[in-house]
């Protein structure tokens, strides 16, 4: 990830292992974590979903507080960062004609990535090549959950870009080695070392032109124009009016309030009201907006009853939604629907 791009969309991959975890192995409720860690709920369907990046940011940190007594989970959540099902990005590098141009794509969009780490590519005449990271300022405790995740997860990612094969010559991390190591230390065939003064993946001579089992020139364009045009997007959304249109976009629920949704843009709420205000629009005119787009794509689900949409998009009475929706688009919810579904 890239703190300047947190309007970046990621696939829920990440927030679901984390979910995961938590539930399955710590015994802890996810709403009751969300809710503790003030943060707003992620909620998981058979649909995968996209996250911001700025959601992404806020979830890991919470996680690292959340299993920081037990840190021999971070690097085996790691492993399950399988490189499918980073979306548009995985797939780009998976259709890469070399390992080194797979490594070159995963650092060119890494706004994408789930990693605090920032790494770039280095490639050296003999082929060998490296990722070098740096972390920028983290804490201590953050530093080593998102060391420790990558440990897991880049080998995974290697792994599967090669058909399970590991050209690594070394490993370096800039954090002391996790609590469980001696068990950790057969993932790797080469030496992994820690507390060391940076922090890199090393790759054995002739790594950087090895071709990848999954090579297609056609889909490996078609996935990284897919990769640009999402980091042009979240440039783009730069104005207080995207950025609260993307959040409220992804409600699965309660809508957020000015207050909360303020504290998510790293604002006050009078500024937020009067940023928007300088952009031609209110906080509840948006929140009419998104509730109607909600409502119109619930509608289209035969399986919604009128009253579950009401209550989905946050309205107590029927009654009232039902005054809304006619008032949104000038027709009953029943008529939008056999409209439409017709």
């Amino acid at each position: 990830m890239d703190s300047n791009a947190l309007y970046a969309t990621l696939p829920d991959l990440s927030a679901r292992i984390m979910c995961n975890a938590l539930v399955n192995e710590f015994k802890v409720d996810w709403e009751t974590f969300c809710r503790n860690s003030q943060i707003r709920p992620v909620r998981f369907d058979e649909q995968a979903r996209d996250l911001l990046a700025q959601e992404e940011m806020l979830l890991q940190h919470a996680f690292a507080d959340c299993t920081a007594n037990t840190r021999n989970i971070w690097f085996d959540v790691g492993l399950r960062y399988r490189a499918i099902k980073y979306g548009e990005l995985g797939l780009a590098m998976m259709t890469a004609r070399t390992l080194g141009e797979a490594l070159e794509i995963a650092c060119r969009c890494q706004s994408l990535t789930y990693s605090l780490i920032n790494y770039r590519f280095a490639s050296a005449p003999n082929g060998a090549c490296a990722l070098i990271g740096s972390c920028g300022k983290l804490s201590e405790q953050l530093h080593d959950f998102t060391h420790y995740r990558d440990l897991g997860a880049i080998r995974t990612l290697i792994a599967d870009l090669m058909g399970g094969d590991l050209p690594l010559e070394r490993v370096t991390l800039t954090t002391p080695p996790p609590p469980n190591w001696s068990r950790l230390r057969q993932h790797f065939s080469c030496p992994v070392e820690f507390n060391a003064d940076q922090t890199q993946w090393l790759f054995r001579p002739g790594a950087a032109s090895l071709p990848l089992p999954l090579a297609d020139s056609d889909l490996l364009m078609l996935y990284s124009s897919r990769c640009d045009s999402m980091l042009k997007r979240a440039q783009a959304d730069s104005t207080i009016k995207a950025r609260l249109a993307a959040q409220l976009s992804r409600t699965n629920g309660e809508f957020l309030t000015a207050g909360e949704a303020a504290r998510l843009l790293a604002l006050s709420e009078r500024t937020l009201h009067r940023r928007l205000a300088e952009e031609g629009t209110r906080f509840s005119a948006m929140v009419d907006e998104a509730r109607y787009g909600r409502a119109r794509e619930l509608l289209m689900d035969r399986r919604m009853t009128i009253e579950g949409i009401a209550f989905a998009v946050g309205f107590a009475e029927p009654s009232s939604f039902s005054r809304a929706f006619k008032r949104w688009s000038g027709m009953g919810a029943l008529e939008y629907r056999r409209q439409r579904q017709g």
